[in-house]
């Protein structure tokens, strides 16, 4: 009996032991299921830091740039901005040499031969700091977005051809995207013989001798897809302290989105603030009634609110794409209500001392566009047909009201 259970137990054993040994172990790949992210470097993107450029051309708006100042009362239409056209070489990889011409925005009726006297020359040496750096690490290419230094030398047209202007920049300059540009700097320049420090901005297209790249769809650049119900923008101030013009211009606004609908309220307060000589459009007495032009002292004060209700096209259209829109970014209408407040004073122009204050309400439809650039960003551009009515007087009239804002967003 014993000698049978051992036998049973050996049996066991032997038959655990095979059967460990003959455990088979097999493999296999499953595919994975996780959607394929796509990463993006949004800077390189944006700026194009990595696409080589040696050519650019630049057509813009050239804001705050005045070598010849302009007063605050003809500031109604683009905000002292100028139409700007100009051509950029690199030499070497960190210096170029930029060639530009500003036309300001007077008059319609001013023919183009009066417009040529008030434009700028102006040209450039920049020193792209840290470029060469940047090349060899590969962060960058030789191109024109970079941080600069430069030395500028300006002719503000025949009209004023004795008083040019010589001083140091200190910018920072983009390409934005296949076909755009933006430049903001500090300037430090000599007039006469004194010293004036300004601010300035300039935005616009480019065209040269870079590939068209293709990119991720904007909004995964921008950030523009982010649900924001509003937002407080903060306009980049004109700043400009000298000894013949002192001027401040300063703006902020707030955005409400209503409910889940592509609409919006925007409420805006902007100020300006202007003491030194500006050219000023006054009626020659002695020859006649033709406008003419002379440089006076102003003294000038503005304030302005608006209210907008603004409706932005496509958005739904871009939903229904399953793309989630915020509705503050894109192409929008509405209406504009605005307050407007001016005093000013201008010292003997021609005879008299011209004195004005105006109150005056705008109304009429809008048009615009606006986008939320990264995290802290925006640029707003709208125009406005107004019926303008004078609160001070029994004067009403028709006419455009247009803003170009480029400023911080929270």
């Amino acid at each position: 009996m014993q000698k049978g259970v051992l036998f049973v137990l050996s049996l066991l054993v032997s038959l655990v032991a095979h059967a460990q040994d003959t455990v088979s172990v097999s493999y296999s790949e499953e595919a994975d299921t996780l959607v394929k992210q796509r990463f993006i470097d949004r800077y390189e993107n944006v700026f194009m830091t990595k696409v080589a450029t040696r050519h650019m051309v630049k057509i813009g708006l050239s804001q705050y740039y005045q070598a010849i100042a302009f007063p605050l009362q003809d500031d109604k239409i683009l905000n002292n901005t100028s139409l700007q056209l100009g051509y950029e070489f690199k030499f070497l990889p960190a210096f170029s040499i930029a060639l530009a011409g500003h036309m300001p925005f007077l008059d319609l009726n001013i023919p183009l031969k009066g417009l040529v006297q008030y434009t700028v020359m102006d040209a450039q040496l920049r020193w792209f700091v840290g470029m060469r750096r940047r090349i060899k690490k590969g962060l960058s290419a030789n191109n024109f977005s970079g941080n600069y230094i430069g030395v500028f030398y300006n002719v503000p047209g025949t009209v004023d051809h004795y008083n040019p202007k010589i001083g140091l920049r200190l910018g920072i300059q983009r390409r934005f995207l296949n076909r755009g540009f933006m430049d903001f700097n500090f300037s430090v320049h000599k007039r006469v013989d004194k010293v004036e420090c300004s601010t300035q901005a300039i935005l616009g297209i480019a065209f040269g001798d870079w590939k068209r790249i293709n990119r991720a769809p904007l909004c995964d650049i921008l950030f523009c897809d982010e649900q924001i119900r509003n937002q407080w923008k903060v306009r980049l101030p004109e700043i400009t302290v000298g000894y013949y013009l002192n001027r401040l211009k300063a703006g902020v606004a707030f955005e409400q989105k209503l409910s889940d609908w592509p609409l919006s309220l925007n409420f805006q307060l902007d100020a300006a603030m202007n003491n030194g000589f500006n050219l000023i459009r006054v009626k020659n007495n002695i020859y006649g009634y033709e406008t003419d032009y002379k440089n006076v002292y102003s003294r000038e004060k503005i304030v302005s609110f608006s209210i907008q209700p603004r409706y932005y096209a496509f958005t739904k259209a871009q939903q229904l794409k399953g793309r989630s829109r915020n509705g503050l970014s894109g192409l929008y209408a509405g209406v504009n209500t605005e307050y407007y407040y001016y005093k000013g004073s201008h010292g003997h122009a021609v005879y008299d001392n011209l004195r004005s204050e105006d109150s005056i309400i705008n109304a009429g439809p809008l048009i615009g566009f606006q986008l939320r650039l990264f995290n802290h960003g925006y640029f707003d551009c709208n125009t406005s047909y107004n019926f303008q009515d004078y609160l001070k007087s029994t004067q009403t009239d028709f006419g455009f009201r247009t803003n170009i804002t480029l400023g911080l967003a929270f």
